[in-house]
This record gives structure tokens, sequence and C-alpha cells, in this order.
């Protein structure tokens, strides 16, 4: 997703929010909150 030219996040049909990547996650809304998701999944704790 990092590279991608363009986002486009959904709820259901209608599109919620639309950027690149750094700009979703400048954001703060419902992208940058899934990606965090996603992302801590993949961090080692200790």
């Amino acid at each position: 997703m990092r590279t991608a030219d363009l986002v486009v996040v959904m709820d259901g049909a209608r599109v919620i929010e639309q950027g690149t990547h750094a700009e979703l996650m400048e954001l703060g809304g419902r992208y940058a909150e899934l990606y965090g998701i996603q992302a801590r999944a993949y961090r080692v704790e200790g």
C-alpha cells in the first residue's frame, strides 16, 4: 500500500477516504486505524 499512487478506502459502497499512504496516515482516519492494527500484528514483543 505504501507504494500505491492512490489508496481508496470504502465503507460499503461509499468512498470515505482517498489519497496516498502518507496522506491517509497523516489524516489519521479509518485507513490509519486499520493500517496500525495490521502493523501491530507484525511487531515482535520483547
